[in-house]
């Protein structure tokens, strides 16, 4: 199994809002500790799964003109009192 790493889960419809179905299903691969929410479209998880594996739990749930993108990083940096600086370095990074 490989280390968990943070991703990134961009979620949106230009027909319906995905924010609380996205993060439902999240929280069936991953605890809701370890997924935090960046407004409507946006969560960063923590976790061991691939971004392929990330985007095949979406996938049942989205529909025709819904779009996902997971991506993957290592490094980060963060300015502002909205990007939660704390449970980015609780996760390692």
């Amino acid at each position: 199994m490989t280390d968990p790493t943070l991703k990134l889960v961009v979620a949106w419809s230009e027909r319906r809002n995905l924010c609380t179905l996205v993060r439902e299903i999240l929280a069936t691969a991953e605890p809701e500790a370890d997924l935090l929410p960046l407004g409507d479209d946006v969560t960063v998880m923590y976790t061991a799964l691939s971004t392929g594996e990330v985007r095949d739990h979406l996938r049942d749930v989205l529909q025709s003109g819904d779009h996902v993108i997971v991506t993957e990083f290592e490094v980060w940096s963060s300015y502002g009192a909205d990007v939660d600086s704390r449970w980015l370095l609780a996760r390692g990074h």
